[in-house]
């Protein structure tokens, strides 16, 4: 093989690989949750640090945590009347109407997310460091 012919080959070597990596990265390029609703949705608020944020979305709630879902699968969820709750190992995203046909989609780290919607998922849910079940409680009673 010739000097030329191995030039033209590893330069389509090396496109082909460019173009693999590229088509990687726009697969699989969100790395978590929190990633693919901060570059999907609108910025409303941020607080603790970004430990807890709010986003908006045009979309009614259904639709946007189906979208969410469908790219993140989460560990757990419960939907209740207030709206609907994802829970994944290091955020919790819960997602409800805003009053006008669209959404508020709201990202907390675990920790702080089980405190914040504890009223919603609360008896469901635990912390993956601290699940539901875990505790019985104190007092008098069978079934410890």
């Amino acid at each position: 093989m010739s000097t030329r012919a191995q030039i033209i080959l590893g330069l389509v070597l090396a496109g082909v690989g460019g173009l693999t990596f590229a088509i990687l990265l726009a697969v699989t390029g969100f790395e978590s949750p929190r990633d693919f609703v901060d570059d999907r949705y609108t910025l409303v608020a941020s607080q603790d640090g970004g430990r807890s944020k709010e986003y908006s979305s045009p979309q009614p709630p259904s639709a946007v945590v189906q979208t969410i879902a469908d790219r993140w699968q989460p560990a757990d969820r419960v939907n209740d009347t207030a709206g609907f709750f994802l829970r994944y190992r290091d955020d919790i995203v819960a997602v409800m109407s805003d009053g006008a046909g669209g959404s508020r989609i709201y990202v907390d780290d675990e920790e702080e997310g089980y405190r914040h919607w504890y009223g919603h998922v609360g008896g469901y849910w635990g912390t993956y460091s601290s699940p539901a079940e875990a505790g019985r409680g104190g007092g008098p009673g069978t079934g410890k």
